[in-house]
């Protein structure tokens, strides 16, 4: 005898053709021919399966025996009534997902329907007939930070990945806290081990911290995807921040209602985080912060040349390499993006791409190349290719080849210019934000974007002017070997 809410299921009979169940007010009901003893049989109902059986053989006998007699809710649990699935569906492995008798969208192809079904990524229960139970314990974006290990990162998925961008300065933004607390004088230097998740988990309430809180806390991946209103809704989702992306519209104009996901990061993606303080994503495109004006006027109105927040830009010439049609992760490696496992306090101990990376000469790009092919667990220009013995990068957005010209020695690497990074020299203009001063009004609040909670406190910004003309220059002393470069200031 078997029990559940709804009903008792009592097996008779021992021949394999004459056996049955009898359900409890709802009669008896033959068993399928496949059962061979009565101890596989437990009761299936809209509550879910209830019972150790094999995962197979309870969905036959959904379909074969209770089904056509259960009722269509269940007094105890309250499920709405539901319509019975009409069949199994299955992954192409033959997993068994439900899931898939209801929902039709079709994410990207390495994440296809028919190779990992729905459960595989989102959880629930495959197995449940009703949505309510079905969806119990679901993940609606399972590339958020916290739920990773259990999706993304899942044995036989991107484990590693998941592992190393937690600990990645995306992730943890250890640079912008721990510079932000040392200028502002609450520790004694910049290289404070303090992340975001560290945060959200403490109760530290500081000027800095509660400054981070409230205009910093949106571009990091511990941010859940949706959680904020406007602009700010498509930030963060962990995996999802860089991975996700729009697809385009069908041919019968219908737009796809699953996101896809790709490993060629769009650089909208990347910008999406990359526009303030030295706003290189904007800078690289050519986009010049104006003061706020709506100038240049266009017609007698204001600029039609404006961010999603409201700031309005100015076009100025972009760089070399955006004019090419080059993206982001053409240039930048997992390793940097991603990180190593390791926590880094800033960003240029995450860097390992360089200008004379491509444009050192066949040397260096040979040795590059002859590395890759060893596979190694963290490549450096994957697309990196070699034609006729002449080597390219290879734009991983169009395909596009891109010849890697090597530098000048008579200029370059004149004795006179050896301290002189690329930057310096060929930096036609960068965004220079001058007289940055903010105000905190203790009698307003402001929504804290850790806790997503207001708090009193209402932070705002202001400058004094902005310019791009005549970059200025200045000493960085390198740690540890005490190199000393002239690079370009970025005031931001």
């Amino acid at each position: 005898m078997v029990e559940c809410n709804l009903a008792k299921v009592e097996v008779a009979g021992s021949n394999p053709v004459s056996r049955s169940i009898h359900l409890e007010g709802y009669g008896q009901r033959k068993l399928p021919f496949f059962i061979k003893k009565p101890s596989m049989v437990y009761l299936v109902t809209s509550c879910g399966l209830q019972g150790n059986l094999n995962v197979l053989f309870s969905l036959l006998i959904i379909l074969f025996t209770c089904f056509p007699v259960l009722p269509r809710t269940c007094p105890s649990c309250e499920a709405k009534p539901l319509e019975t699935p009409s069949r199994v569906t299955r992954t192409a492995s033959g997993q068994i997902d439900m899931c898939l008798s209801c929902h039709d969208e079709r994410p990207d192809k390495a994440h296809g329907r028919k190779v990992l079904g729905c459960f595989s990524c989102h959880l629930g229960n495959p197995l449940a007939g009703a949505p309510e139970l079905a969806h119990k314990g679901m993940i609606l974006n399972p590339g958020e930070l916290s739920a990773a290990p259990k999706t993304c990162g899942q044995e036989g998925c991107h484990v590693e990945q998941v592992k190393r961008v937690r600990s990645s300065l995306m992730a943890t933004n250890r640079g912008i806290i721990s510079t932000l607390r040392f200028y502002w004088g609450e520790t004694k230097d910049h290289q404070e081990n303090l992340t975001v998740k560290k945060l959200m988990e403490s109760d530290l309430d500081t000027p800095a911290t509660d400054y981070f809180r409230k205009l910093c806390g949106t571009c990091h991946l511990w941010l859940k995807r949706r959680s904020l209103p406007s602009f700010l809704a498509d930030k963060g989702g962990g995996c999802t921040a860089c991975h996700y992306y729009k697809p385009p519209a069908t041919k019968d104009g219908k737009k796809p209602s699953h996101p896809f996901m790709t490993r060629h990061i769009p650089m909208e993606n990347c910008v999406r985080c990359h526009n303030r303080s030295g706003r290189i994503g904007l800078a690289y495109q050519g986009m010049y912060e104006s003061e706020g004006y709506g100038t240049p006027f266009q017609d007698g109105d204001f600029s039609e040349d404006q961010l999603q927040d409201g700031r309005f830009v100015k076009r100025l010439s972009p760089d070399v390499h955006f004019r090419k049609g080059m993206i982001c992760i053409d240039c930048h490696s997992q390793k940097e993006v991603m990180g190593d496992g390791k926590e880094k306090a800033h960003f240029e101990q995450q860097l390992e791409i360089t200008c004379s990376s491509c444009h050192s000469g066949n040397r260096e790009l040979e040795r590059i190349f002859q590395e890759n092919l060893k596979k190694p667990k963290f490549p450096i220009l994957t697309n990196l290719v070699k034609e006729k013995g002449r080597f390219f990068l290879k734009g991983k957005k169009d395909g596009k080849l891109h010849p890697l010209d090597r530098f000048l020695d008579t200029e370059c690497r004149h004795r006179t210019h050896e301290r002189l990074t690329c930057q310096a020299c060929h930096s036609r203009w960068v965004p220079q934000c001058y007289g940055c001063h903010v105000v905190n009004d203790r009698s307003r609040g402001q929504m804290d974007k850790l806790s997503l909670k207001e708090t009193p406190g209402l932070w705002q910004e202001f400058r004094s002017f902005m310019r791009y003309e005549a970059p200025p220059l200045g000493i960085k002393k390198e740690e540890g070997t005490g190199r000393e470069d002239v690079v370009i200031l970025v005031p931001g």
